[in-house]
């Protein structure tokens, strides 16, 4: 740790010290205030900032959980590329928004800079890596020392914005200032919060996203113990899920959410609306709220999950075919609002979310040099340039223009959201990767090479846990406790669900498994310095079924894809590219016009599983892959615009009955989504024979 970083955390450990002092005159103050129940049983760290009184499981300060091994290469890649260099790349993030800009059409460019401002924070933090913490926290600072006199933070240019979005880019930006705040102590931040919130007249119950300001208005309660927040933050979503009843407003109304129908709505608007329920039922514990965020939820999965565990969100929730995609910005705003819902119920099962649209849809939209991504990316992409988006085609379009498959650095350009965005991703998958419980106990939520230092049990004693594993290509999970003395603590395990027969092994022995609850196991014993944990969790290949007669293969937590080689050109658009990070356009330069000849009765026989040392990126090079058998579909034909015979889009499955199918069965290597540019994921399902 540099001197710099000692010093954050110095500052940090005081800031905890001295807002626990707080709490302590304020009689734990949020729930004093409300006449609750004020003794936590978890100790001392459970009254630290960020614990709500409600929650099943909360996640530690940005930080505290370091990545190792393959995850802190690519976030190391993030910070040595897109991650620092954005703001030197491509408008608006090249402008000083937050930081003084006040020219701009509408609110965009605020909510898109916050976007990377916030990743960049927690990037930097994650890393210990001071020199992008001074620039991701330049902006904070600016804001922070030039409020209002009313104490409103943020531009003029949209003070006094009267329409939905309003303070939508607060809602963003202020996650910024609670990463600084709980990551390293930055001082000061709640009680500017609580004075730009109180002090605002705006409507806050506003759709579409006026409203999102609920999840920093309750970290800041947690923090400041002004109650007048918690009740801003319940009457914003009171009156806003009164009138939520069309597609505008998210389609989030009382009588709406409970259908059991498809969502019609914008998929950024929805998930970002529904997840504050779930964060009111944190500080609250009011059922109503929680039975409000499973339903939500509940309609994603029921009516519009891909294969690579995001819902279809090309802008509106779709259909489930094999052309159906997501915006980037969905992949990281679903997985931040499933980590909400695993710390409202404490049921695994959101980490098996969040883990399979990280290692699929996440990697599967970034290029792996970390200079460009899509705006627009899909389980079936065979090109990917600038004229290839099936999802908008017309190159007129004002706001899509046909090019959003393609890989920039900045995809969307004025529509900039996911060039920012992308940032927060795998920074928010690292700090939830481990979270506290009610009992003094840690629980591994989401498996990756990393370690965490904190304090455990009853006697609060200090614990680092160091976790390695080549998952989610093995499936050992080697977990050593570093105490200076014996401790006893309740370790919880998540099992994901698609894993049949876990084991565990302590030191080295078997052990009987206890019980799964709710996705987890729980260890609950003394463990002795350099004792080891191995969870084991044996994959299986399965197959899973699509419309237009599509089937897709998995293996454990990812999906597998046949990646197509790609003919690389680059394109340096003005303000938006850069010769060092172009514009990148991907046209196949293999064959991918495969169905896949498989009889799901017999995959053990049919499908070779191929293992070898784990590779340092393994992104790059797996080292797992599958090889499964296919027939060539000779007619099957990337689609022309009928309008411009050079816009080239990546077709539908095919028609079998019009199909010429070849009776040859080729083998063919299938690699993980998340480690392709191009691929097939949903093929033909064509006969075995």
């Amino acid at each position: 740790m540099n001197d710099s970083f000692q010093q954050l955390e110095l500052d940090r450990r005081q800031f905890l010290r001295m807002s626990l002092m707080t709490s302590a005159m304020l009689m734990v103050s949020p729930r004093a205030l409300e006449g609750q129940e004020t003794s936590a049983p978890g100790g001392l760290e459970m009254s630290a900032p960020g614990y709500p009184a409600f929650a099943a499981l909360h996640p530690l300060p940005p930080g505290v959980v370091r990545p190792e091994g393959w995850l802190r290469v690519y976030l190391e890649k993030q910070a040595a590329q897109l991650g620092s260099k954005l703001t030197q790349v491509s408008q608006p993030f090249t402008s000083a928004y937050w930081a003084g800009e006040e020219v701009a059409e509408s609110w965009w460019p605020w909510e898109q800079g916050a976007y990377w401002i916030d990743g960049a924070t927690r990037l930097a933090l994650v890393l210990q890596d001071e020199r992008l913490l001074r620039q991701a926290q330049a902006p904070i600072k600016y804001t922070l020392s030039h409020a209002d006199p009313d104490g409103y933070l943020g531009p003029n240019k949209i003070k006094s914005l009267a329409d939905g979005y309003g303070r939508w880019p607060h809602t963003v930006f202020f996650r910024s200032l609670s990463a600084a705040s709980d990551g390293h102590g930055a001082p000061g931040i709640p009680e500017a919060m609580q004075k730009h919130y109180i002090s605002d007249s705006v409507d806050y119950s506003k759709a579409p996203r006026n409203f999102t300001n609920i999840e920093d208005m309750l970290w800041c309660y947690e923090r400041t113990g002004d109650a007048r927040l918690l009740a801003l933050a319940e009457k914003a979503w009171r009156e806003y899920s009164k009138k939520a009843g069309g597609p505008s407003h998210c389609d989030l109304s009382a009588m709406r959410v409970y259908a059991d129908t498809p969502i019609n709505a914008h998929g950024c608007d929805y998930i970002e609306a529904a997840k504050q329920p779930a964060i009111l039922y944190l500080y609250t514990g009011r059922p109503e709220y929680l039975r409000f965020a499973l339903a939500a939820q509940r309609r994603i999965f029921d009516h519009h999950m891909l294969i690579d565990g995001i819902p279809s969100t090309s802008e509106w929730y779709r259909t489930t075919t094999s052309l159906d995609s997501h915006e980037t910005c969905d992949i990281t705003d679903h997985t931040w609002a499933w980590g909400y819902m695993l710390m409202a119920t404490g049921d695994g099962i959101w980490g098996d979310r969040i883990e399979r649209a990280c290692f699929n849809a996440g990697f599967g939209a970034i290029k792996k040099d970390w200079k460009a991504l899509q705006y627009f990316s899909c389980p079936n992409q065979f090109l990917a340039t600038l004229n290839s988006d099936h999802n908008f085609p017309d190159r007129d379009s004002d706001l899509r223009g046909g090019r959003q498959m393609a890989y920039q650095p900045n995809p969307g350009q004025k529509t900039a959201c996911c060039g920012g965005n992308v940032h927060r991703l795998f920074p928010n998958y690292v700090i939830r990767m481990w979270m506290k419980d009610a009992n003094g106990g840690v629980a591994a939520t989401l498996y990756g090479p990393s370690r965490v230092k904190t304090t455990v049990g009853a006697e609060h004693q200090e614990v680092e846990i160091v976790q390695e594993t080549d998952y989610p290509f093995g499936e050992e999970i080697h977990f050593t406790i570093n105490a200076k003395q014996a401790v006893s603590f309740p370790l919880s395990l998540r099992i994901p669900a698609w894993c049949a027969a876990p084991k565990i092994l302590i030191n080295g022995k078997s052990v009987s498994l206890p019980e799964i609850k709710k996705g987890f196991v729980v260890l609950d014993r003394e463990f002795r310095p350099a004792d080891t944990i191995t969870l084991i969790l044996p994959m299986k290949v399965a197959v899973t079924h699509w419309p237009q007669n599509g089937i897709g293969i998995e293996h454990g937590p990812l999906v597998y894809s046949l990646g197509i080689k790609e003919q690389w050109t680059s394109t340096i658009e003005p303000n938006y590219s850069t010769a060092e990070y172009p514009s990148w356009s991907a046209t196949p330069e293999s064959p991918w016009n495969y169905g896949l000849a498989i009889d799901p009765e017999r995959l053990l026989s049919q499908v070779k599983l191929q293992r070898k040392p784990m590779t340092p990126d393994p992104w790059v090079d797996p080292p797992v892959t599958l090889v499964v058998p296919v027939k060539k579909i000779e007619n099957w034909e990337l689609q022309s615009n009928p309008d411009n015979a050079d816009d080239k889009f990546t077709p539908p499955l095919p028609d079998l009955s019009a199909s010429k199918i070849s009776q040859e069965v080729e083998r063919v290597t299938l690699v993980p989504y998340g480690s392709t540019h191009l691929r097939v994921t949903i093929f033909p399902k064509v006969s075995a024979g």
